[in-house]
C-alpha cells in the first residue's frame, strides 16, 4: 500500500505532502488523548499492546474500539475489574480471552495462522502461573505453540530437569521465578537454547516483591541469560517472538 502511493509521487499523480498525508493516515491513528501505531506489528512481528493501569475506562474502551475497528484484534493489560466488566460490556459478540491481567480481544474470524515457532514457558511454584499465563496466551495469539510447564521449581532439586524435559521440543524458553530466583539461572546451565527470565512478585518480607529474584536473574554466573524486569511478561513474549522471527527468516533462507 505504501509502495503504492510512492509510485503515485514517482508518476506525479500526487504531491510529497499529500503522499505523506497518507502515509501517516496508514500507520498511525490519532485520537483526543492518543496516538495509535497501528504498523507496529508488520513492523516489528509485536502488535500494541493497550497499557490499562492509568487510563481511565473510556479511555480503555475508546482505544480498544479504535484498534478493532483497524486490524480486528488487540490486547489489553493490567486490567482491573471495572475496565473488564466494561470490555466485555461493550463488545459482547467479540472473542475474549483472559489470563491473569491480560486481555486478548478479536472481533476478526478465524484463528491465527501464523507459525513462528514454539516456545517453553516454565514457572519455578504456582504462585508465578498469572504471569507466566499472560506470556503463553500473548504467544498463542501471535502464532507461536506454546508448550507450558509449570511448578518446577529448585525446592526439589530433580524438578527442573523434569521441566527441561517437558519442554525439550521448544526453541526458545521462558522462565518465571520469584522468592529466590535461580530457576531460569539453572535451566540456563543445562540448554543451549535462548532463556529469557522474568522475576516474578512472589515471596517474603524483605526483597519478596521480585527484587531478590531481579537481582539475582542479573548476576547470574551463566552467562547469556536474558532478563526482564520484575512481571514484565509482555516483554518476555516479545523477546520471544523477535528471537522466533530470526529463526524463521533463516529458516526460510531470508537473511
Amino acid at each position: 500500500m505504501i509502495r503504492g502511493l510512492l509510485e503515485r509521487v514517482r508518476a506525479g499523480e500526487i504531491g510529497i505532502e499529500e503522499a505523506q498525508e497518507s502515509i501517516i493516515r496508514l500507520l498511525y491513528e490519532q485520537g483526543e488523548d492518543f496516538l495509535l501505531d497501528l504498523h507496529r506489528h508488520r513492523r516489528t512481528g509485536f502488535p500494541e499492546v493497550i497499557y490499562a493501569r492509568g487510563k481511565s475506562t473510556d479511555q480503555v474502551l475508546r482505544i480498544v474500539r479504535s484498534f478493532l475497528d483497524s486490524g480486528g484484534k488487540t490486547f489489553v493489560s493490567l486490567v482491573d475489574e471495572e475496565q473488564e466488566h466494561a470490555i466485555s460490556e461493550a463488545f459482547p459478540q467479540a472473542r475474549i480471552l483472559r489470563a491473569g491481567s491480560l486481555m486478548a480481544i478479536s472481533t476478526s474470524a478465524g484463528e491465527c495462522q501464523q507459525e513462528l515457532g514454539s516456545v517453553g514457558v516454565l514457572t519455578a511454584g504456582t504462585a508465578d502461573t498469572p504471569y507466566a499465563a499472560e506470556c503463553a496466551l500473548m504467544l498463542e495469539e501471535i502464532g507461536a505453540r506454546v508448550i507450558r510447564a509449570y511448578d518446577f521449581g529448585v525446592s526439589g532439586l530433580h524438578r527442573p530437569f523434569l521441566g527441561i524435559r517437558q519442554t525439550r521440543e521448544a526453541d526458545v524458553l521462558v522462565v518465571f521465578a520469584g522468592m529466590d530466583g535461580i530457576l531460569p539461572t539453572m535451566v540456563a546451565s543445562l540448554t543451549d537454547k535462548p532463556v529469557i527470565a522474568v522475576p516474578t512478585p512472589v515471596g517474603y518480607g524483605f526483597g519478596g516483591s521480585g527484587e531478590t529474584a531481579l537481582r539475582a536473574m542479573l548476576q547470574s554466573c551463566v552467562p547469556g541469560l536474558l532478563v526482564m524486569n520484575i512481571g514484565n511478561s509482555i516483554g518476555a513474549a516479545s523477546a520471544a517472538a523477535r528471537i522466533l522471527s530470526s529463526i524463521r527468516r533463516r529458516t526460510d533462507g531470508q537473511v
